[in-house]
């Protein structure tokens, strides 16, 4: 039996229930405001009808309810600009084919193609392919090196030009050449611009990825022709860090494209990190270590260079995957997580440019080698039994590289056994590389890899720089021309090159290394005070030259090796010509210090080492007695310490002594001065002491970069000289 008045109160609670949650008096718990909405945060509805959610009373916002309204998000705002530019192409040109872009993916303004003083002639035929396994030479003249011959080889076909710019050409070349030389073509064989991709937070349009590509494969490519892939997007899906390590080469030597190329410098680094903490890493992934070890970001150090971490990682991974065997699918010999599902060519290729590069790295970095040369693999290139051909160029780096890794293990013994090499040696190994110069001469070469073979021949004769002991002075002299006149002939064919091809330009980071110890191995025996004589007289007499030109040569070529301000080669040649400019003031040292061997256990890269840490010891001494010696008449006083230390100004450095924090003045100055004081200049003490402080020479350290010498080639620093040396 129920209670009337509990019945009755009960309904009354149901029905004040049933008013409070009807829409028009409280907002829903599933409806929140626009505010809270497009925040993302919870709305805390008030009871009371028509007042605001409790965030939006605390911040005096608008609190409105609308069930209709969607967040706006990044991605939406995104695609609205993607559509608006879209727009924008349509209406400035309505005739070309426009392709509508992917959701999120919004081009940047089209790069700039690099210009030349040629037109370039008509495009050649479209490949319907993705890899790369032609029978026609490496798209004759899509490269500033077309005229060298042992690039045409096997490598990327042509491909047709889906929009032809006369602008867009190779480095300057002569007309003859110009006029045989097709129009770079497009990143894809159907002719239409590559997928626009992105990158962190910049989005790159497919235009600008095969002007990118392009400049790649024409540029840099035939030096180390390991990717058989050129279809931007086809590389893209076989591994992004292979087609980012790929822009970023090519935006090294691309105009107007400093703010890309800084942007993708700094964010490579953790693609590729990511990329490789993940085993097994694929044939892609090796391929982008392999161009990263071989083209370097320009901020790697002598200290803090990756590449062999990488190669040495390499290693465990061409072994896993079977690359090593030179097929690229061995179903019945691997896990099936580690199949690569490549041709043998591709697998070949990588296999090939994994040894060179790993051999060149560990010569010039004075580490045993991770490469294996006893391998049917490449024994079967180097003898030419091999099914799959390679460039004449490729060759020849295989062939150096095989005898360097015999080389390196020699000397190697031969230093943990001694406290030198004998001249006896060296002349024997020189003779082995003699004989296998000939197996190279025996096709057609070209003076590309005569630069190959010069280079190799130089880490040979650099250990005439350490010999033993019991060695003879005459012997040793002559040992140490040969070298120097090796060096020099170095040197003269990388200039050359330059000038014909850009070759420094876009070589390899292991070509700019060989120049560095040619210049090491000109300087330092220029100022040796036992060499100096007899290689200035050879110099005069033979080549009609003078040791500063021959100096300035080997500055040049180093320096054409840099990409941008303040890498690796633009401190190394500012850190030698400061040597050079300010030899006069340094102690008496020789090529050789065997009572000292700092730097045996490096091998050949031992006498680079040694002369940057010695000139380095040298100019930190220098530097401390500017500080320190007392120069009571200014910049006088500091051109007479100058003087009694036997300094004399550098020639031809066409820079002022502005650097002496005393109170130095160039020469304009001094003749500012005597002109505006008349005969005033000696009416006091005061005035003389001026005027001969602007006829004081200038002082030969201000002109050293010591910045260079602090920062890249010490092992040790001390705290407390960082920040009065660094300037």
């Amino acid at each position: 039996m129920s209670i009337p008045g509990e019945s009755r109160e009960s309904l009354d609670l149901l029905a004040s229930a049933a008013e409070q949650s009807s829409p028009q008096s409280r907002i829903k718990r599933n409806t929140a405001c626009v505010s809270c909405r497009d925040s993302k945060v919870k709305c805390n509805a008030s009871a009371a009808p028509g007042q605001p959610c409790q965030r939006c009373a605390k911040l005096q916002l608008t609190c409105v309810v609308d069930r209709s309204h969607k967040r706006v998000s990044k991605r939406s705002k995104f695609e609205e600009l993607v559509q608006e530019v879209q727009n924008i192409k349509q209406a400035v040109a309505p005739r070309a084919s426009a392709t509508v872009l992917p959701p999120g993916q919004l081009p940047l303004p089209s790069l700039p193609p690099p210009t030349a003083p040629h037109t370039a002639a008509a495009p050649a035929a479209a490949n319907d392919g993705f890899r790369l396994y032609p029978t026609a030479p490496f798209s004759a003249a899509a490269t500033p090196i077309s005229s060298v011959a042992s690039f045409s080889a096997p490598a990327p076909p042509s491909r047709p030009v889906h929009q032809p710019s006369p602008n867009h050409a190779s480095h300057a070349l002569p007309p003859s050449i110009h006029q045989q030389m097709p129009t770079p073509s497009a990143s894809t064989s159907s002719g239409r611009p590559s997928q626009p991709r992105a990158l962190k937070s910049r989005v790159f349009a497919g235009h600008d990825i095969d002007l990118y590509f392009d400049k790649y494969f024409e540029s840099f490519h035939p030096y180390l022709p390991i990717v058989r892939i050129r279809e931007p997007d086809a590389i893209y899906q076989a591994g992004p860090v292979l087609f980012w390590v790929i822009m970023v080469t090519a935006c090294r030597r691309v105009a107007d494209a400093t703010y890309v190329f800084d942007f993708l410098v700094e964010s490579i680094k953790s693609e590729v990190w990511e990329a490789v903490s993940e085993p097994p890493m694929t044939l892609a992934t090796i391929n982008a270590l392999l161009l990263l070890s071989a083209w370097p970001l320009p901020t790697i150090r002598f200290m803090k260079d990756p590449s062999n971490i990488y190669t040495s990682m390499l290693m465990n991974s061409c072994y896993l995957l079977g690359i090593q065997t030179g097929r690229g699918d061995l179903a019945s010999m691997l896990y099936p997580a580690y199949r690569l599902g490549v041709s043998d060519e591709e697998a070949m290729y990588t296999w090939i440019g994994y040894n060179i590069v790993s051999q060149r790295i560990s010569t010039y970095s004075g580490t045993p080698s991770t490469a294996q040369f006893c391998n049917r693999t490449l024994e079967s290139v180097m003898d030419r039994t091999s099914s799959i051909q390679v460039p004449t160029y490729f060759y020849v780096l295989l062939q150096s590289a095989a005898f360097l890794n015999q080389l390196s293990r020699t000397m190697a013994a031969s230093l943990e056994e001694g406290r030198g090499v004998s001249h006896h040696l060296v002349d024997h190994l020189a003779e082995d590389f003699t004989k296998v110069q000939r197996l190279m001469s025996a096709v057609d070469i070209s003076d590309i890899d005569h630069f190959t073979i010069l280079s190799t021949l130089l880490e040979v004769q650099v250990y005439y720089v350490v010999p033993i002991p019991t060695v003879s002075p005459e012997t040793y002299k002559r040992n140490i021309l040969r070298c120097h006149t090796t060096a020099q002939s170095t040197v003269r064919l990388a200039l050359k090159l330059q000038a014909e091809i850009g070759f420094l330009s876009h070589a390899p980071h292991f070509v700019f290394r060989s120049l560095l110890t040619a210049s090491c191995i000109i300087i330092s025996a220029l100022i040796s005070h036992t060499l100096k004589d007899s290689l200035e007289a050879h110099i005069q007499q033979t080549e009609g030259s003078t040791p500063d030109l021959v100096v300035a040569d080997a500055i040049a070529s180093v320096r054409a090796c840099s990409v941008q301000d303040a890498d690796l080669a633009m401190r190394c040649s500012k850190m030698m010509e400061s040597a050079w400019n300010v030899r006069n003031m340094l102690p008496n040292t020789e090529l050789s210090q065997l009572d000292t061997p700092q730097f045996g256990h490096r091998m050949g890269m031992g006498l680079p080492l040694d002369c940057i840490r010695r000139w380095k010891r040298h100019m930190d001494y220098i530097r401390s007695e500017r500080m320190t010696t007392p120069q009571p008449g200014g910049a006088a006083g500091g051109a007479a310490a100058a003087a009694a230390a036997g300094g004399t100004a550098a020639e031809g450095s066409g820079q002022t002594a502005g650097g002496d924090t005393n109170g130095g003045s160039n020469a304009s100055t001094a003749t500012a001065d005597l002109a505006g004081t008349g005969g005033g200049a000696g009416s006091g003490t005061a005035s003389g002491a001026s005027v001969a402080s602007t006829l004081a020479p200038p002082d030969p350290t201000s002109m050293i970069d010591w910045d260079a010498f602090m920062k890249d080639f010490d092992w040790n620093f001390d705290p407390s000289l960082i920040e009065t040396v660094v300037s």
